[in-house]
């Protein structure tokens, strides 16, 4: 049936499946929005009508999204962001809003301060959210559009993200000050990482959700296939614990400060070992970037 020209999208609709697939539940995006699970129901159910095409399959609870839905829901994430800036800027002016970011604990401690000072310097008013989330979490929150961006080390990204690179950093091995491998690890690095010293001294690393996957790889290339002793969930804590003499660890030379150098041997991996971290930015290629966010990722790449 042909459409009058007053026929259009019913955004409450459209809202509705939005919603529930960013809960991947009816009854939660129900809660969401404040109305029954059957209103969502017939709310998307009219939106399906008004497109002539299947949006989602419910089997036993499980929201399975068709390929049409797929292009609605980024469609709707299109939609709802320009809203959501449209009216942000209307009510605040354009000096004013959010910025909603998510990275791992190295990257809000060493990364980003000297930028965020920056920024807020120059942009007073504006609120920015810096969330500690794991990677896989981030790049999620990313894809449903709930982040502006993400900062991640480069890795492989669903088609709809975007990287752009911040800067590289290389791995390094720490143990304590004064430990007495330091002049054989600084003459030869590899006298000192083989199987007979990494029985003898315990292997301290970081949880494999945050930067843990480091040393996993250190060792695959160095043919040592041994478990580390000691798995700490935060790199100021797994620093603590090799200043203490607990163990040595290998890390990223941004979490590295002046600090820990006065309480820290560190010596840099060779390339052929681990060619270090590209840090960088994670965005959605359709995400609509307002002057405050393009400010903002212009100071990060700088």
């Amino acid at each position: 049936m042909r459409r009058q020209t007053y026929d259009v999208m019913d955004l409450k609709a459209l809202r509705c499946f939005y919603v529930m697939i960013q809960q991947e539940s009816v009854s939660q995006a129900s809660i969401e929005l404040g109305i029954s699970p059957s209103a969502v129901s017939q709310q998307i159910k009219l939106l399906e009508v008004y497109l002539q095409t299947k949006l989602y399959e419910n089997r036993g609870g499980h929201i399975r999204i068709t390929p049409a839905g797929e292009r609605v829901f980024t469609f709707a994430m299109s939609v709802f962001d320009e809203l959501d800036t449209f009216e942000q800027e209307l009510k605040e002016g354009e000096s004013a809003g959010e910025i909603c970011l998510s990275a791992h604990d190295s990257v809000l401690r060493y990364l980003l301060p000297d930028k965020v000072k920056i920024f807020c310097q120059e942009c007073p008013l504006v609120r920015l959210r810096l969330l500690s989330r794991p990677v896989e979490e981030t790049l999620r929150l990313v894809r449903t559009n709930e982040l502006d961006l993400g900062i991640v080390a480069q890795r492989d990204l669903p088609k709809e993200l975007r990287f752009q690179a911040i800067k590289t950093y290389p791995s390094c091995l720490i143990m304590a000050k004064g430990h007495h491998l330091t002049d054989a690890a600084n003459a030869d690095i590899y006298s000192v990482l083989t199987k007979r010293t990494l029985d003898k001294y315990p292997l301290i690393f970081q949880d494999s959700q945050q930067e843990g996957f480091r040393l996993t790889q250190v060792l695959a290339n160095l043919d040592l296939q041994r478990s580390a002793s000691l798995e700490i969930g935060t790199v100021n804590a797994l620093k603590h614990y090799v200043s203490l003499g607990l163990g040595i660890a290998v890390i990223s030379t941004l979490s590295i400060n002046a600090e820990d150098k006065v309480n820290l041997e560190v010596i840099e991996l060779p390339t052929n070992l681990d060619l270090g971290s590209c840090y960088g930015i994670v965005t959605r290629h359709d995400k609509r970037k307002d002057v405050l966010l393009s400010r903002f990722i212009e100071l990060l790449l700088s």
